[in-house]
């Protein structure tokens, strides 16, 4: 099954100081071999965003940033794209579920993964993700069984 990976179990998959970096990185490992991964374009950008910007020592260089990224994700996962004249249609996809604020930015990254072909999302912010497509989950990477 081809599963999406959110930027939430990528920083905590590669940030060896993270409260969840134990779960994450075991997932990330079982995963890789058990299914096909992808991720949105988006979530590699916000993943580079907060591990340049975490608090104090937590933070990482830029060029750290990209070189755990890309030895994590590169030639690991596909990197699922958008085309920029479905924007509308992504929007008119909020409309039924309610979505608003923020979420709307989860709901695009589950938008493009399904697009591109992920059935579901591994995720710390399973709710962010609940009930955005039908047929498309939501994966908490820390629960037991959770590959």
């Amino acid at each position: 099954m081809m599963i999406g990976v959110d930027s939430s179990v990528i920083v905590a998959g590669i940030h060896a100081n993270h409260p969840r970096h134990t779960a994450a990185a075991h997932w990330l490992v079982r995963a890789l071999t058990a299914h096909e991964l992808v991720i949105c374009h988006h979530s590699i950008l916000e993943a580079y965003a907060v591990l340049t910007s975490l608090p104090g020592s937590f933070r990482v260089t830029p060029s750290e940033a990209r070189d755990l990224l890309t030895a994590t994700v590169k030639g690991n996962m596909a990197v699922a794209g958008f085309e920029p004249a479905g924007t509308w249609e992504i929007i008119e996809s909020f409309i039924p579920w309610s979505v608003a604020g923020s979420r709307s930015y989860d709901a695009f990254v589950a938008r493009v993964l399904h697009a591109n072909g992920a059935r579901a999302v591994a995720t710390f912010n399973v709710k962010h993700f609940a009930g955005l497509i039908e047929g498309f989950s939501a994966i908490d990477p820390g629960e037991t069984g959770a590959t």
